[in-house]
């Protein structure tokens, strides 16, 4: 009688400094998976922003708390880039916990200072005994660094397994404190001047709102339409600056472009549950497959372009808030129309009508991105849309 023998699996390859690393597949790796550790961490709350607040959720109790949860989300985007790119990477466990670490304790999500004595702690509602370390949670925090760090941190980890055999039988303690803690030392010192790059790329688009209503909007809408597929936070920069009223419309719209020309070539190559991830805000997470080919950045910034006219003409609005947002959650073509008393007229003075807003965020926009698609892809040739073949 014979048994069915099953063949002996391989073990799945572990990350170690026995491999060489090539610049291409590492910076790719890095890339990939802050792409995704974005997308985990920034998706929940936009989908659910306006279903919570006009569902009644969030007058309930557990709905506050659930909308409070997925918020939270957002500032572990740092701990979720460095865990992604571990994974890329194919780390053990004990590797991918202290990239992610390092990364989440140098990227400024979290921040911390020292309370007096006497301080009343806004959570339990009682004064401080003796001074205090308090941890705060502040947003997504500087992505960039989040990947810079992640990068080191992988560096470092392969360096230690190439030449100190990964600490040995201690690895445990050594590496969390050594590489975790000192990588995230150096994170958190590095910061302040990766952080300049953006406020940099804030400047110049803080210029483009001197100009007149309509190259104004269109200059925002271009540079928006390129800044959703880098690392740069839309939303981080529309606030750093305070882009509201048309400069917001302008930004969100060329989120809007992008979306669109994504979408016309992700349907034909992607899997459906990719194409539907982009349309409800996954455009960071395309970011692989531009930084391969950075000329499809072009049908990007001429969708935007042509987009942008006419939230000058229709004096389309927003606050800094939904200017980096687009189709997620429908939070931009919302905002324009609806009224909310919340919102000072020095922020918004004028909110669009539903037909206004039909065409200005959705008949436009997809036109413009047809043009595109014809002209750089059909006519020019100069991307296919083989091109965005990726999975999110």
């Amino acid at each position: 009688m014979s048994e069915n023998v099953m063949p002996e699996s391989k073990p799945l390859p572990v990350f170690s400094g026995k491999e060489n690393l090539h610049l291409k597949d590492f910076f790719f790796k890095v890339l990939s998976g802050s792409a995704n550790g974005i997308l985990i961490g920034v998706l929940p709350s936009a989908v659910m922003k306006y279903i919570i607040q006009y569902s009644g959720m969030g007058n309930t109790q557990w709905g506050a708390d659930f909308s409070a949860i997925l918020t939270l989300f957002t500032s572990m985007i740092p701990f979720l880039i460095g865990m992604a790119v571990a994974m890329n990477f194919k780390m053990k466990i004990l590797d991918t916990g202290v990239v992610a670490l390092a990364t989440m304790v140098a990227s400024k999500s979290v921040l911390w200072g020292m309370a007096k004595a006497g301080t009343v702690n806004p959570v339990t509602h009682k004064a401080l005994a003796t001074p205090t370390r308090l941890y705060m949670v502040s947003g997504a925090g500087d992505v960039i660094n989040a990947m810079i760090v992640a990068a080191i941190a992988v560096l470092v980890i392969w360096a230690v397994s190439r030449y100190l055999n990964g600490f040995g039988s201690v690895a445990i303690i050594l590496s969390p404190i050594l590489i975790g803690g000192g990588v995230g030392l150096l994170g958190k010192e590095i910061a302040p001047t990766v952080g300049k790059f953006t406020t940099w790329i804030g400047d110049i688009v803080e210029s483009f709102t001197k100009l007149a209503p309509v190259p104004m909007a269109i200059l925002i809408a271009m540079a928006f339409a390129v800044i959703i597929v880098t690392p740069i936070s839309t939303v981080g920069i529309a606030l750093a600056i305070n882009l509201t009223g048309i400069g917001s419309g302008a930004a969100a719209m060329g989120v809007v472009a992008t979306t669109v020309v994504l979408l016309i070539n992700s349907w034909s190559v992607n899997k459906k549950g990719t194409t539907v991830a982009i349309f409800l805000g996954a455009m960071k997470g395309m970011m692989p497959s531009v930084f391969k080919k950075p000329v499809t950045l072009l049908p990007f910034m001429f969708a935007a372009a042509l987009s942008g006219i006419p939230v000058a003409l229709f004096n389309v609005q927003g606050t800094a808030i939904t200017a980096g947002f687009g189709y997620i959650g429908m939070v931009s073509p919302l905002q324009s129309m609806i009224k909310d008393a919340a919102i000072p007229s020095t922020v918004m003075d004028n909110f669009v009508s539903p037909v206004v807003a039909l065409i200005a965020w959705f008949v436009v926009p997809v036109i413009a991105g047809v043009l595109a698609q014809i002209i750089f892809s059909k006519m020019l040739k100069l991307y296919q849309p083989a091109d965005f073949k990726q999975d999110l």
